[in-house]
């Protein structure tokens, strides 16, 4: 999925997903100065595999969120953790398996805590009861005492994006274990981490954001299922520290891992991720809220979304809103006396492939195209006699242009985001031939009312702006919460109309 940006906790976070939204949704909470990329995408990816619903947003003061000026951060830490929950509204996810490295594993413990009903499980990875100078817990490895002792490096001048980036790859070396290091992988990240940031300076308000104060006293009042997952060399956080979490949270697991810092490293993720996956099998959503997920991706990404609910209907997961076990009954009425042999006809958004096949018989040459391979799939099997293919009407092929007879959008167009809608609607109107009809079937809203959706129910200018190219408006009716247009294209001589009556 493209990134997004959603308002959240009353802040504009940035969210990315991996997966279908009919699975278990992950929450991936990073750590102090980390962006969503803290979680790599391969990472993100294979957890997706294992049937999750994957989330990964940017925190404040990095990436494509809201940011700060440097040493003066708009929010204390308590914010930050209600970020995540507003990630979640946001979202449509009314509970999430919560993962949280570092400072984002302490961000997950407040989320268990002041936001029990909406974490479904734990999983803390290098993350502390009570941070790195507990007195009761293990203090940090001497190299990296030392390492603070001498001083931090100096700050490089952050908009020089080569010195930037080799400053955000030494930053991480301290706390690493000695499994070897990928220096170019580590530096194609770091640039990316350049690359989205607002101001990369800013990230670092994560050290200066106050209300932070202790919660250990309360860990035994966790009741969610809860995974510790530890470097057995963490210098930050000693392995003393994943201990401590697995006895003070109850029922807790521990699982260190091996040759492993402060860190999340490729090298663990055959281990690391299973665990995950065995771990986060709970929360499964119901029809309703997979729905509701579905309809916000729909405002994000249409091909991801649509392919997100036929791929989960096709798994009995959900219903598909708009499926009919027949074709719709106007279209149905306004073709029921018309001869299609020697035509051609072509049904944008064809779905399960109803209208097509009906068209199909009526003696057309039928085409129906959709952006979901599995709902071409299913119209396949259903309906021999017409053709269809995968292909989305933001960019159909270009020798569709003039080729058919008779075009059919039904509920289509209201389905898109406004941003792209009017591109929708040039193209299915360049699909009629010299001669030809669209016929056009839509929700209808009224120009003052708000644009809600998905849908996003058309006014009557959107209508009228099917037309054009030679292409004219024979019919536009509405009743009370539709829209039934047709449009016919004039032959460029007098030699007849050839327009399907």
């Amino acid at each position: 999925m493209t990134e997004r940006i959603v308002r959240a906790n009353g802040a504009d976070l940035c969210v990315e997903t991996f997966g279908t939204p009919a699975d278990p949704a992950v929450l991936l909470v990073a750590g102090a100065t980390g962006s969503m990329l803290s979680w790599a995408d391969g990472f993100c990816a294979r957890l997706a595999d294992g049937g999750r619903y994957v989330i990964r947003y940017d925190h404040r003061d990095t990436g494509r969120s809201v940011t700060y000026p440097p040493g003066e951060p708009g929010y204390g830490f308590h914010d930050l953790a209600a970020d995540a929950v507003g990630v979640l509204d946001a979202l449509a996810v009314p509970r999430a398996n919560v993962v949280g490295i570092s400072m984002g594993g302490g961000l997950a413990q407040l989320l268990a805590l002041d936001f029990a009903d909406r974490v479904a499980s734990l999983t803390l990875i290098a993350s502390s009861p009570a941070g790195p100078n507990a007195p009761d817990l293990p203090p940090m490895a001497p190299a990296l005492l030392e390492h603070f002792a001498a001083g931090a490096p100096p700050a490089p001048d952050w908009t020089d994006r080569a010195a930037v980036v080799e400053h955000l790859v030494a930053a991480g070396r301290p706390y690493a274990g000695p499994r070897p290091v990928d220096v170019d992988a580590a530096r194609a990240t770091a640039g990316r981490v350049f690359d989205r940031a607002t101001d990369i300076a800013s990230s670092a308000n994560h050290f200066q954001a106050g209300g932070g104060e202790s919660w250990r006293s309360r860990l035994g009042t966790i009741e969610v299922p809860t995974l510790v997952l530890h470097g057995d060399v963490d210098p930050l956080t000693p392995p003393g520290h994943g201990e401590a979490l697995a006895r003070e949270i109850p029922g807790a697991r521990l699982l260190l891992m091996e040759d492993t810092g402060h860190e999340l490293p490729p090298g663990v993720w055959d281990v690391v991720v299973p665990a995950i996956v065995e771990h986060t099998g709970v929360a499964e959503p119901g029809r309703d809220e997979v729905l509701a997920r579905i309809r916000w991706l729909g405002s994000v990404d249409t091909s991801t979304a649509f392919e997100d609910l036929y791929a989960a209907a096709a798994r009995d997961e959900v219903d598909v809103p708009w499926d009919r076990e027949e074709p719709h009954r106007l279209i149905l009425d306004r073709f029921k006396d018309v001869d299609g042999t020697g035509k051609r006809a072509l049904v944008v958004g064809a779905g399960y492939g109803h209208d097509a096949g009906f068209l199909a018989g009526l003696g057309f040459d039928t085409l129906g195209f959709d952006v979901s391979p599995t709902a071409v799939g299913v119209a396949r099997e259903r309906f021999p006699a017409p053709r269809f293919e995968v292909a989305d009407v933001l960019d159909p092929p270009a020798e569709w242009s003039g080729a058919f007879d008779v075009v059919v959008e039904v509920l289509i167009a209201q389905s898109l985001p406004a941003g792209v809608r009017p591109t929708a609607i040039a193209n299915v109107r360049r699909f009629v031939a010299p001669g030809g009809t669209l016929v056009l079937l839509a929700l209808a809203r009224d120009d003052d009312e708000p644009e809600t959706g998905p849908p996003w129910p058309l006014v009557r200018g959107e209508i009228e702006s099917y037309a054009g190219d030679d292409l004219r408006a024979v019919l536009i009716d509405r009743t009370e919460s539709r829209w039934w247009a047709e449009f016919r294209r004039d032959r460029p001589t007098a030699s007849g109309s050839g327009a399907v009556s």
